[in-house]
């Protein structure tokens, strides 16, 4: 069935406006363009409420307690890969109700969760973090002049043939880069090839076609057969 028409409250207002003044509800249909049931029962609903806008509580019923309501929140924090589905089982199972899926889409909602595609980005242990960050507050205050001097280097896969497939997870808008709404990548993998590259602020330098697995002895034969040059041909220290 298709949703009822909603009237506005200055149409609803004029509706009034008329029968307060001695219209018929016919001649009150007439002069709206309204069916004369639908003035009759805005007259019918003025007369007993004194209201012309919407009543407070309208609507359907909110199906779930409180308590559900944390539980199915909770569910969705505690691990953000499980999708509404499953969390709709569960609840059924443990409380023995029957939900709708978009009820739980609806809580996961009202705490700022929303179904986005997972970030990729590199695996990242809480001790490398921890050393990393420390590194980079070091680096806050550094001179313009350091940076001309830095060499940025890394490594990157490029998928061959399409990409590694999308993950949803249950955020909230600021939960972007969060380790438990990320997918870890690692960089090596079939169907795609590896490059390491360099670049400063003179420009890119040497890129280098990975063929084979990287371990430190690989690495360093790398950095001497192409960020040497590289830092040479860019005029670099």
């Amino acid at each position: 069935m298709a949703p009822k028409k909603e009237h506005s409250n200055d149409l609803r207002t004029l509706v009034i406006r008329h029968h307060q003044n001695g219209d018929s509800l016919r001649e009150i249909a007439v002069k709206t363009l309204l069916p004369r049931s639908t003035v009759q029962y805005m007259v019918k609903k003025y007369k007993a409420t004194k209201c012309i806008g919407n009543l407070f509580g309208r609507g359907c019923k909110r199906k779930t307690t409180a308590t559900t309501d944390r539980l199915i929140q909770r569910k969705l924090k505690l691990n953000r890969r499980k999708s509404a589905s499953v969390v709709k089982v569960e609840i059924e199972n443990e409380l023995g109700i029957s939900l709708h899926v978009d009820t739980i889409r609806k809580m996961a909602h009202e705490v700022g969760l929303f179904g986005r595609v997972a970030r990729k980005k590199p695996y990242v242990n809480k001790i490398s973090r921890g050393k990393r960050l420390t590194f980079a507050k070091a680096m806050l205050e550094k001179p313009l002049d350091f940076w001309k001097n830095v060499v940025w280097s890394d490594e990157s896969k490029f998928n061959l043939f399409g990409s590694d497939g999308k993950v949803m997870v249950w955020r909230t808008r600021h939960e972007e880069f969060d380790p438990k709404c990320t997918v870890s990548t690692v960089k090596h993998g079939g169907g795609s090839v590896m490059v390491w590259g360099c670049f400063t602020r003179q420009g890119v330098g040497k890129l280098c076609l990975l063929d084979r697995i990287m371990d430190r002895f690989y690495y360093r034969d790398i950095l001497e057969q192409n960020l040497l040059p590289s830092i040479h041909h860019l005029k670099l220290g």
